[in-house]
């Protein structure tokens, strides 16, 4: 018996069997997570990204989506591993049929492959000499303004400014609010960056703070752009990110690191009671000094005086032994001895006429004067500068954010992001509406 196997096979065209294995791959990954590493990527005019994942010798080919890609909360980066989620289909064109990984979302790979990328990133920059101690910049003792840019919400920026306030409340502050995580977290420091130094009234100092986190959330903070325009900045700069044992390339650049962002406000200012104390001492060091002036006079004063006492005794005693002398020697030289009593005399007047007594408690009086002028004037500074301090700190409280949330402002953020203008706000479909007395969620 003969049987005809050949008209059993199925029979395709080109067009159906490309859409069966299409279909195939879609139904059979429908979604999936893939592991491995990001080969070259390139992003076409069209915004669309295309790369490929690699493991040793085996390669997929990748496209991400315009829409898709900018919401991404990572930077892709040729050389490192992610975990790629996203689904398989099919693509046949121009004469060639691959098939190809659609991405939805990525992720690192493990805290291992955030550790490989910020060392590369940190031996490149380290080799270019990003890092070098002599370009660093010296932090101000007294700065009278300091610039911070951190988080508007959160723990973070109430503990620094509390912090400057209890230590040092003459220090101006302004609040720079930025993302402390996402894609897009390390451009809008920069932007922020340019426009401080654009400023003619720019800050004394710069706070980069932010809370403790995952080494992911930690990301924007090892991106070499801003690495690179923190190294030209030429405002002083300190770095509180995360806790102490975190870790960031914003460390390294800036000109100090605090352990944590209540350590950076300590290491911007001086404590206010070291300085009335440091003031104190110096009061009492000029007093003493003062003092230590007047009592050399007062010695010449008081050692004149001695001998002009011990001047007249011996008048005396010279007047005594004449007197003696005339009593006892005969009666011719009488006369001649009352001719030298009246010489002496004279000479006793005039010296008792040119006597510098007079002259001696002018100086006194004067000197007694001119100490306590100057306690009067020492006195006086130390109150002004009371009353300075207590101005500036009443101005500072004033300046804060709740007290212009209390003045009729509000903040408006769309999950943790400022909104700053109208485009952004008919972008969104919900908002948050920050008052003095609480906040509010409002659904378009």
């Amino acid at each position: 018996m003969y049987i005809n196997y050949v008209n059993n096979i199925p029979e395709y065209t080109v067009t159906q069997l490309n859409r069966s294995i299409k279909e195939l791959l879609e139904e059979k990954f429908d979604y999936i997570k893939l592991i491995g590493e990001s080969g070259p990527i390139t992003i076409a005019n069209s915004g669309h990204v295309y790369f490929s994942i690699k493991e040793n010798d085996e390669v997929i080919s990748c496209i991400c989506w315009k829409g898709t890609y900018e919401r991404l909360e990572i930077n892709l980066e040729e050389g490192t591993e992610y975990n790629f989620f996203g689904r398989v289909t099919s693509y046949s064109k121009f004469g060639r049929s691959v098939y190809q990984l659609i991405i939805d979302q990525v992720e690192y790979s493990g805290d291992g492959s955030i550790l490989k990328l910020i060392e590369k990133r940190k031996k490149d920059l380290e080799n270019s000499g990003y890092f070098k101690e002599d370009h660093k910049l010296t932090i101000p003792k007294y700065p009278e303004k300091i610039g911070i840019l951190t988080s508007a919400t959160g723990s973070v920026i109430h503990d620094i400014i509390h912090r400057i306030e209890d230590r040092f409340p003459l220090t101006h502050l302004e609040v720079y609010p930025i993302p402390v995580q996402g894609k897009k977290t390390h451009s809008e420091i920069i932007e922020y960056l340019d426009l401080i130094e654009k400023n003619t009234l720019k800050p004394d100092l710069i706070i980069f703070a932010r809370g403790g986190g995952s080494l992911e959330e930690m990301m924007p903070f090892n991106e070499p752009e801003l690495i690179k325009r923190v190294y030209d900045l030429k405002i002083p700069s300190i770095s509180a990110i995360g806790h102490e044992t975190d870790y960031t390339l914003l460390d390294l650049v800036c000109d100090l690191r605090a352990p944590t962002p209540t350590a950076a406000a300590e290491l911007s200012v001086p404590d206010q009671s070291e300085i009335l104390k440091d003031l104190k001492n110096f009061q009492i060091d000029y007093l003493f000094n003062i003092k230590q002036k007047i009592s050399l006079p007062e010695k010449i004063i008081l050692n004149f005086s001695s001998s002009m006492n011990f001047l007249s005794s011996k008048i005396y005693e010279t007047e005594n032994t004449l007197s003696n002398y005339i009593s006892n020697n005969l009666e011719s030289i009488k006369e001649n001895l009352n001719n030298l009593k009246i010489i002496v005399n004279e000479n006793y007047m005039k010296i008792t006429e040119y006597s510098p007594k007079q002259k001696i408690e002018i100086t006194q009086n004067k000197i007694v004067s001119l100490a306590k002028n100057n306690q009067i004037f020492i006195k006086n500074k130390i109150n002004s500068i009371h009353q300075n301090i207590s101005l500036l700190k009443r101005i500072i409280q004033s300046s804060s954010v709740e007290k212009n949330l209390k003045k009729g402002y509000s903040i408006i953020k769309y999950k943790q992001n400022l909104i700053k203008d109208l485009k952004t706000l008919k972008g969104v479909d919900e908002f948050s509406v920050k008052m003095h007395d609480g906040e509010i969620l409002i659904k378009k």
